[in-house]
Order: structure tokens, then sequence, then C-alpha cells
């Protein structure tokens, strides 16, 4: 899988711009969080997943509950399946 930085660079959120917004690994792949492991709107998942080539799209991952900060998320970056 390749993803250029300038493609991740032209994300921009209501809520988040670029500087906001982190790039990880995890043993899935690559990961993106946006603030403060925060989860994203329906309509702010679309908007990534149309600045992402046709091939990806990112995935809502609930990564754990902490008792100061509530639920935490990040977003993996996975390959569509073309299933028929």
């Amino acid at each position: 899988m390749r993803l250029k930085i300038q493609t991740l660079s032209t994300i921009k959120l209501d809520r988040f711009d670029s500087s906001d917004i982190e790039v990880g690994c995890s043993d899935s792949g690559l990961t993106l969080r946006f603030g403060y492991w925060k989860k994203l709107s329906d309509s702010d998942v679309e908007k990534v997943n149309d600045i992402l080539p046709d091939y990806l799209h990112i995935v809502e991952n609930f990564v754990d509950e902490d008792d100061e900060c509530g639920e935490l998320y990040d977003y993996r970056i996975k390959r569509k399946s073309h299933e028929a």
C-alpha cells in the first residue's frame, strides 16, 4: 500500500486540520488519529474517504476507554475489497 504525504496534507475537516492528524502503524497497517483519539462523524469519515485513492478507505477502530477522556478511536487505512 502506498499513500502520498501530499494526499494526507489535504485533509481538512470542521474540527481538525492536518496538524491535528497523526499517522501511526499497527499490525494491520497504517492508522490515522484525529485530535486526541477523537471519533469522527459519518460525514468526516466520508470526506477522508473521498480524499484517499479509490482503492483505500478508513475503518473506525475502537482502541480503548479511558476513565478521564472517554472512548478512544483511531482509523485504519484499508484496501477496499472488490467482492462480486
